[in-house]
């Protein structure tokens, strides 16, 4: 599908310039059509016998499809959070071990593993280096101790994208668990864990997968599940979930052992829908264009005068589809009133403005937005 007749499925094109997808995304008319018919047929049949495991099954291949794992690999959550915590209350965790993080993650990615400090087990982070999380930065900290290294893909507040596969590479040589955010990628950018050597995955579906917020995945290896507990066990964890009077523990060998009950049918409808989209477009055409639209946005606010917020300027590998930056003389506030005002949705962090566009935005919009930002000032 061409971006351009994508875009003709998302309502909200008609009023507003969204560029907030790394907040949180509109949903397309294939998400709202997709809750309908479900509405429909829950109002007017009967419940069907493992409606709900069709269902789920369907969007762990979808998810499968997109960052190149078998759907036995992916467990269906509420959200980023949720997937780290399933791994990381899951380890069998000695007083003495540790994490190594970093600085500027996303709260997703940090109070799963603070949350271990009264297990004895140590967190620590990584300082960015003028706006970059380095490989040398991170490997810098583990030692014999370190069971797990946690980064995001893409960093939320600066966009940007960390050398996942050359610290997966070295995490793999040293038996160390590599647990990364794809909040900010998945979507945007290609997402491969066979290719980047990750053991654990999670994201939310609202962001750049344009799904619903509230639902989200998780993926672990094959090598990993076996070593991650359930926190939380049901019916639907074990492997005779259909036995109801047997009382077997014997977990599921696959990562459906997370998911103890029933997942949200409206949202895992929106969500496949969302996914099939966004497959159906491509995953290499979706990233190059979201790199173009922001490379664009970004070389044109620098051009203005504005500060982009470091490393600036960024390699292609570095770069993602996020922009942040502030405008000299006003405040971040000053700016986003400008760019609502105009009907331009962005969002605030700390005291510089973010701006996000995905694949069906188009390069008018970006200019459309240069233009509200700075009309008449250009730096030759």
């Amino acid at each position: 599908m061409d971006p351009r007749e994508a875009r003709n499925l998302i309502p909200l094109t008609e009023h507003y310039i969204h560029m907030n997808h790394a907040g949180v995304s509109p949903m397309s008319e294939r998400g709202r059509a997709a809750i309908e018919q479900l509405v429909e047929a829950i109002l007017n049949r009967p419940y069907r016998d493992h409606q709900s495991q069709d269902q789920t099954d369907h969007v762990r291949e979808l998810v499968g499809r997109l960052i190149n794992a078998s759907p036995d690999s992916i467990t269906l959550t509420r959200s980023t959070s949720h997937g780290l915590s399933l791994l990381a209350q899951g380890l069998d965790w000695s007083a003495g071990d540790n994490v190594v993080g970093a600085d500027g993650e996303y709260p997703a990615n940090i109070y799963p593993w603070m949350a271990l400090e009264r297990r004895g087990v140590e967190f620590r982070r990584a300082k960015p280096v003028d706006g970059r999380i380095t490989p040398e930065a991170v490997l810098a900290l583990a030692d014999a101790r370190t069971r797990v290294v946690a980064l995001s893909h893409v960093e939320f507040w600066n966009g940007f994208r960390v050398d996942i596969a050359t610290i997966g590479a070295e995490c793999r040589r040293r038996g160390i668990v590599f647990a990364v955010d794809v909040m900010q990628s998945a979507g945007a950018l290609r997402v491969d864990v066979e290719g980047m050597s990750i053991d654990c995955c999670a994201a939310g579906a609202g962001k750049w997968l344009m799904g619903p917020p509230g639902v989200g995945f998780a993926y672990f290896s094959p090598e990993l599940l076996e070593r991650v507990w359930p926190a939380v066990v049901g019916s639907g964890s074990v492997a005779g979930y259909e036995r109801y009077f047997d009382y077997d523990l014997t977990l599921r060998p696959t990562a459906r052992r997370f998911e103890e009950s029933v997942v949200s049918l409206l949202d895992t409808a929106a969500f496949a829908a969302a996914i099939d989209l966004l497959l159906e477009v491509g995953v290499d055409v979706i990233q190059e264009r979201v790199l173009n639209l922001a490379e664009r946005l970004a070389k044109g606010l620098a051009e203005r005068g504005h500060e982009i917020i470091e490393p600036w300027p960024r390699s292609r590998a570095e770069a993602s589809g996020i922009v942040s930056f502030r405008k000299p003389g006003a405040s971040a506030q000053e700016v986003l009133r400008d760019l609502n005002a105009a009907h331009i949705v962005a969002r605030i962090h700390r005291d510089f403005v973010r701006l996000s566009p995905h694949f069906y935005n188009t390069y008018e919009e970006v200019e459309r937005v240069l233009e509200v930002l700075a009309p008449e000032t250009v730096i030759g």
